[in-house]
């Protein structure tokens, strides 16, 4: 994959609502976990990860999750700048931009 291509998929500086909530469900399912299991380990409500993730509109508290327990960077989430994520995250990440969950 060249540059351009993943540029693309990562919607690298697009912050628009629909493109965070493709990249949160994009780390959800790159995670492994469920979005039960993600929300009790993050320490809130399944209601209140569902709402963001599917706003589009994380919490400081659920973008540090993300990047302690899965360093996925809260950079790619809100603007799809995967600079600082490990090459082994980020191609689970990669694997899930193009998923039709996502895109959803």
């Amino acid at each position: 994959m060249d540059y351009l291509e993943r540029q693309r998929r990562l919607r690298e500086k697009i912050v628009t609502q629909e493109a965070i909530h493709t990249r949160m469900v994009a780390a959800r399912l790159a995670t492994g976990k469920s979005a039960k299991q993600l929300a009790e380990n993050a320490g809130i409500t399944y209601s209140t990860f569902k709402t963001q993730e599917y706003a589009g509109s994380p919490s400081l508290k659920t973008l540090d999750f993300y990047w302690k327990a899965y360093q996925i960077d809260p950079n790619y989430i809100m603007g799809g700048d995967a600079a600082r994520i490990p090459a082994d995250v980020l191609e689970e990440l990669l694997k899930h931009l193009d998923d039709p969950e996502a895109n959803t």
